[in-house]
């Protein structure tokens, strides 16, 4: 079936579907001339997903209910909590937008600086727009990760470079210490065997993945360190977000954070960096951190960890007072630690 037919058939344009397939979801044959033939399995596979988009479900979980079908009411049960989530967010900042629609707010400058009183009546559509401007100034960033989150090409690319690097550590080995001319086919087995049993043995000393994911309303909490090999397939499978923790901000108990300054770096000679460590003391009992560096040529993104966590009214214990590196437009975070440090 050519993607023409795809697309009339279930009413998909052509560029959603070959989107599709550059995430993964579809692998279609291809004729002599180059052309896409599409199966009824990739036809079920579109109904699949369009179905679940419907549904507003993020296209990370459509992946893994596509790879595990039984996973589907789990899935489910997960999303509508981030919706429930969702909704009391969106109700909040509802009534901020209505707050400001009964002041008559002129200018976004005015609410930033607070000078709105007495202002004369403005238009419907003026109005609307002045909310607009301020519901996208006051909501978070939608996604700010901090850690390490490696993508199933990345860690492929890992495990090749730990493969070849082994090799080459055995087979100068075998060089100096062996006369390879006198191996047999079950030597050159046995050698190969050991590679291989090497690049696991070194996979599992050297992988750790650790990120914290900071959404509009949820966040996940990460780490392999007690479930390796676990881990390591829901990393090749892009799936870790079923394996992690996830919590609500509401599930936050406090949160401290500290600054540290650091010295380090090899090759070109010490680099100070800052070291932001997050506390995170949860309702239910448990405890976690993670740990954010700093360098100068640091890009600084619009929204920060700091940022979501105080508009989901969190309870920040900020020793470094860093909120007011917010409260300021001209310095960077690198640059305002820097001038509170000297």
């Amino acid at each position: 079936m050519k993607i023409k037919e795809v697309e009339k058939l279930l009413q998909i344009n052509s560029q959603t579907i070959r989107y599709y397939e550059k995430l993964g979801f579809l692998k279609p044959k291809r004729d002599e001339n180059g052309y896409r033939n599409y199966t009824q399995e990739d036809v079920q596979i579109l109904r699949k997903i369009h179905f679940l988009r419907d549904f507003d479900i993020p296209l990370e979980m459509i992946q893994t209910i596509l790879l595990n079908p039984d996973q589907f009411q789990n899935i489910l049960n997960k999303h509508l909590k981030f919706l429930q989530a969702k909704i009391e967010n969106l109700e909040e900042v509802q009534q901020k937008c209505f707050h400001l629609n009964q002041k008559n707010i002129p200018l976004l400058d005015a609410i930033i600086d607070g000078e709105f009183q007495n202002q004369p009546a403005h238009s419907h559509d003026e109005i609307k727009s002045i909310i607009h401007k301020a519901s996208e100034f006051i909501k978070p960033y939608p996604v700010v990760t901090l850690g390490r989150k490696t993508t199933p090409f990345q860690f492929l690319k890992e495990i090749i470079f730990i493969f070849i690097s082994t090799t080459l550590i055995t087979m100068s080995f075998l060089l100096y210490f062996i006369n390879t001319h006198t191996m047999t086919h079950i030597h050159w087995g046995l050698y190969l065997l050991s590679v291989i049993l090497l690049t696991i043995i070194f996979i599992f000393i050297l992988f750790h993945e650790k990120y914290y994911e900071f959404g509009i309303v949820d966040f996940y909490i990460f780490d392999s360190y007690k479930m390796k090999a676990k881990s390591i397939k829901a990393v090749l499978e892009n799936t870790t977000h079923e394996i992690a923790r996830h919590y609500l901000y509401k599930d936050i108990c406090n949160v401290k954070i500290h600054v540290e300054k650091k010295i380090g770096g090899i090759g070109f000679g010490p680099v100070t960096y800052y070291n932001i460590i997050y506390q995170f003391h949860m309702r239910d009992g448990n405890h976690f951190q993670i740990n954010s560096s700093l360098y100068q040529e640091t890009s600084q993104d619009r929204k920060s960890v700091y940022e979501i966590l105080d508009y989901h009214h969190v309870k920040i214990i900020d020793e470094q007072n860093l909120k007011q590196f917010f409260l300021q437009k001209n310095l960077s975070i690198y640059e305002y630690l820097e001038k509170r440090c000297t």
